[in-house]
């Protein structure tokens, strides 16, 4: 058992960032219970096997997963990790960790399937793939309810002000319709910040008060 322990623990050096932390501290656990002579119940045994299981494959690699990689894979995967890196709740920690650490590199299969497949990615991903509502060089302003997504000083500074949208982008940091993010440009200033499209719309002089300056000035 502890010749069976050491082999994994040394594999394990070559996939350092594949590996959890629980599982490395769980397989250093076992190591010194059986230097103390004392032996591994059912349940550690059964958690042994499948990380002796998982450390043989990822020692192994996908080749047919590799060949398979293309450029929408690749788009995919970034755009998960975008989305997952603004996430306050800190979801999928390691995988991102190891995106950190391997920026070039082809992600394994199951990080790929974690990170993208689920709903929420997908919602985003969908959502971008779109073409963009409005535009560069379109005039937007900001929606009646777009205080849920920017602060009060933008809702004040900017409510019922022509923006000129400069690009939309391929970024998106919230599963919801709508989620692109564009860069905009005040009309009046020299004032730029980005927002969800969710949060604006079609510029329209008639739902601006007659005694609007902005309005009477620009148009």
């Amino acid at each position: 058992m502890k010749e069976r322990l050491e082999n994994t623990r040394v594999k394990i050096k070559d996939l350092h960032s594949l590996i959890s932390a629980w599982e490395e501290g769980f397989l250093e656990s076992l190591a010194k219970q059986v230097d103390k002579g004392k032996s591994l119940s059912v349940k550690q045994l059964d958690v042994l096997h499948r990380i002796e299981s998982k450390v043989e494959k990822l020692s192994k690699g996908d080749p047919e997963w590799k060949e398979g990689w293309n450029a929408d894979k690749e788009w995919q995967f970034k755009t998960a990790v975008t989305y997952y890196k603004a996430s306050v709740e800190g979801y999928f920690r390691q995988i991102l960790q190891w995106v950190a650490s391997n920026p070039d590199t082809i992600p394994p299969r199951s990080y790929y399937q974690k990170l993208v497949e689920n709903k929420y990615a997908q919602k985003i991903i969908t959502n971008l793939k779109k073409d963009p509502k409005y535009a560069a060089g379109s005039t937007v302003m900001l929606r009646a309810n777009a205080r849920q997504g920017v602060s009060y000083q933008v809702m004040e500074k900017f409510r019922n002000v022509p923006l000129f949208v400069v690009a939309p982008t391929g970024r998106a940091v919230s599963a919801a319709n709508g989620c692109r993010i564009y860069s905009v440009l005040s009309s009046v200033s020299a004032d730029s910040f980005e927002i969800e499209e969710r949060w604006i719309k079609k510029w329209n002089k008639k739902s601006i008060s007659k005694n609007s300056s902005v309005s009477e000035i620009l148009f």
